[in-house]
């Protein structure tokens, strides 16, 4: 039996039940709130399958599996057909170059994006009490770190020049290798461009799609990546509680975030 520990907006969780679905597994939910104020990743139960108190956690018959990007390669291990992962050695490798960005820095600063521009406003609106404690209780020290900077900071976090500077980097890469064919790792849909997907997906939730509005082959791409069932069955159905307030404070963050894209 498969288990998945998840939550609704999280680009990690979406890529995960993404994968279940390509691969048609069926998989019993178990629905985290981890707000502020619940915390429910940061429980003593939870915390014994992931101690870094992050999501998602997958349980395959008692076999606890952390981390996104091994959950995504245990899967394909696991259920070989339907695969994910392009069948020649090469083919993975060009996979591998682009999977290993996520772990490398592309969900860090994933994240520096989301907390100045939109998810500050949610954790300071719980009062500073609460905001404290779940501070203080999250395991991940990059992520604590990183946060305080930036929810105190805000739109001017010394980490946001830097992380836009990085997608716009990754993004122009991206797009010059889906000149050459329809996803990252060649003419098979793989995990490289489940892995990538949903971060184009999160940044264009907070309006910043016009940046990279030149892009072509990136947008097409895109495109053809959220017109897939599994996408719609990993993250369109699940809805996401935040999109009203990730259109307005994405609006509000645009020109600045947009000065920063246009001078990296």
């Amino acid at each position: 039996m498969l288990e998945l520990y998840h939550y609704d907006h999280s680009t990690a969780a979406q890529k995960i039940r993404i994968a279940l679905a390509e691969k048609q597994l069926e998989w019993q939910s178990h629905h985290l709130d981890t707000s502020v104020a619940k915390r429910e990743h940061f429980s003593a139960e939870y915390l014994k399958m992931n101690p870094r108190g992050i999501v998602p956690t997958l349980v395959h018959d008692g076999t606890v599996i952390r981390e996104s990007q091994v959950i995504l390669e245990y899967l394909d291990d696991a259920f070989p057909q339907l695969p994910l992962r392009p069948a020649s050695a090469s083919g993975k490798a060009a996979m591998r170059l682009w999977t290993k960005l996520i772990d490398e820095g592309l969900h860090v600063n994933s994240r520096v994006v989301g907390m100045c521009i939109v998810v500050r406003h949610a954790k300071t609106a719980a009062g500073p009490e609460v905001l404290k404690k779940y501070l203080e209780e999250m395991p991940e020290i990059v992520r604590k770190t990183n946060d305080r900077i930036n929810i105190d900071k805000g739109l001017d976090s010394p980490l946001l020049p830097p992380a836009i500077r990085y997608f716009k980097t990754v993004f122009a890469d991206m797009n010059a290798t889906l000149a050459n064919s329809p996803w990252l790792a060649g003419e098979m849909f793989s995990l490289a461009d489940i892995s990538l997907g949903v971060y184009v997906t999160r940044l264009k939730s907070f309006q910043m799609a016009p940046l990279w509005g030149d892009l072509h082959h990136l947008n097409a791409w895109h495109g053809r990546f959220i017109a897939r069932p599994s996408y719609a069955t990993g993250v369109t159905e699940w809805g996401d509680k935040t999109t009203a307030k990730r259109k307005s404070h994405g609006i509000e963050a645009f020109e600045k975030v947009s000065e920063l894209w246009n001078a990296a």
